[in-house]
C-alpha cells in the first residue's frame, strides 16, 4: 500500500536557470533520482513477503538519493522514507491500512493542483481498504463522504469563513451526556464565535474569541470529561496566497497555517485536542481537522 502512494508523489521540479553567457549543461541527476524512485517503488508495490526487506531498503534509499539530488522543500519525501522505518517491522494488515491512510492524507493535502485529483482518489481508496481490513464505527466513511468526487470545486476565499467544526478520528462523549461524537464542538459550549476574513488584497484576519482546557477523570466504562471555556478578544493578522485546493495565511510573527479547499475550508492539526488527567500525569491528544465554512 505505500509504495502505491509514494508513487503518486514524485513530482520534484529540478529546474536549473544558469548565469547569462555560460554554456548551458544540463544537470540530469535530479530527474534521473526521480526515476530510480519511481522505479524501486513500484518494485516494493509489487514484491512478496519474502523480498519485502531488500525491496523496502532499495525503496528507502532511491527516497533519499532523491532528497540529496532534488531536495525536499516540504518534507514529504523524508516523511516517505521515516514511515518505512527499519524495513523489517512486521505490522498487522489493519495496522499498515491505517498507516497508509495517514500517509495518503499527508500526500493528498501537500497535493500541487494539477494531482490532487489523483491524490484525493488515492486516498479514498486508502480509507476503503482500511474500512474493509479494520471495520469502520462510520467515522472513516464521513471522511469519504466529505471528500466527494474529488473534483477541484472553485472556491472564492474572499470573504468570512466561521469555525463549524472540530473532526476527529476518535468518537468520544465530551459533555459526559452517552452520546458520542467525532465533532467535538457538538459537545462543548465554546469556540461558536471564531471566523477568518480573507480580504482581496490579500491581507486578512483570524479573530479568535475563546479557548478552551480539556481534563478527565478515568471511570469503569472510560472517561468523564471536562471543559473550562474562556472568552478571550485575540486578532492575528496575515498575509495570504491561493492554490486550486489550497489557502496559506502568513501571520505577522512569521509563522503560517495552510487551508485546504473542498467546498468549505480545512485544516488539520496533530495534537490539537489535548486533556489532561485529573488523577494522574496522563494525557489524551487527538488530531483535529477544523472545519469553516463561508458566511
Amino acid at each position: 500500500m505505500l509504495g502505491a502512494f509514494a508513487m503518486l508523489f514524485m513530482a520534484v521540479n529540478c529546474d536549473n536557470e544558469p548565469y547569462e553567457g555560460e554554456i548551458i549543461v544540463e544537470d540530469t541527476s535530479c530527474i534521473e533520482a526521480i526515476e530510480t524512485t519511481e522505479i524501486a517503488a513500484q518494485n516494493f508495490l509489487n514484491g512478496t513477503q519474502e523480498d519485502f526487506s531488500d525491496l523496502c531498503l532499495i525503496y528507502k534509499e532511491a527516497l533519499l538519493d532523491q532528497i540529496e539530488a532534488c531536495g525536499d522543500e516540504d518534507g514529504s519525501l523524508q516523511l516517505l522514507a521515516d514511515d518505512l522505518g527499519t524495513c523489517t517491522e512486521e505490522i498487522d494488515v489493519c495496522e499498515e491500512a491505517i498507516e497508509a491512510s495517514e500517509l495518503a492524507r499527508i500526500i493528498y493535502e501537500s497535493a500541487a493542483d494539477e494531482t490532487a485529483e489523483v491524490l484525493c482518489n488515492a486516498y479514498k481508496d486508502a480509507l476503503f481498504y482500511q474500512i474493509e481490513v479494520c471495520g469502520d464505527d462510520g467515522t472513516l466513511l464521513a471522511v469519504i463522504e466529505d471528500l466527494g468526487n474529488c473534483e477541484i470545486e472553485m472556491v472564492d476565499v474572499v470573504g468570512t469563513w466561521k469555525l463549524v467544526s472540530w473532526n476527529t478520528d476518535e468518537l468520544r462523549d465530551l459533555n459526559n451526556d452517552g452520546i458520542v461524537t467525532n465533532n467535538y464542538l457538538d459537545d462543548i459550549d465554546c469556540y461558536d464565535n471564531e471566523t477568518i476574513e480573507f480580504n482581496p488584497d490579500g491581507t486578512g484576519t483570524m479573530f479568535l474569541r475563546s479557548t478552551a482546557e480539556f481534563t478527565f477523570t478515568p471511570t469503569a466504562d472510560g472517561e468523564d470529561y471536562f471543559t473550562e471555556c474562556t472568552s478571550i478578544m485575540e486578532d492575528k493578522t496575515f498575509t495570504w496566497t491561493e492554490t486550486i485546493n489550497s489557502v496559506t495565511m502568513l501571520y505577522t510573527d512569521g509563522t503560517s497555517l495552510s487551508l485546504f479547499k473542498n467546498g468549505n475550508l480545512y485544516t488539520a492539526i496533530n495534537d490539537a485536542f489535548y486533556a489532561q488527567s485529573t488523577v494522574d500525569n496522563s494525557v489524551i491528544t487527538e488530531r483535529i481537522t477544523f472545519v469553516y465554512n463561508k458566511l
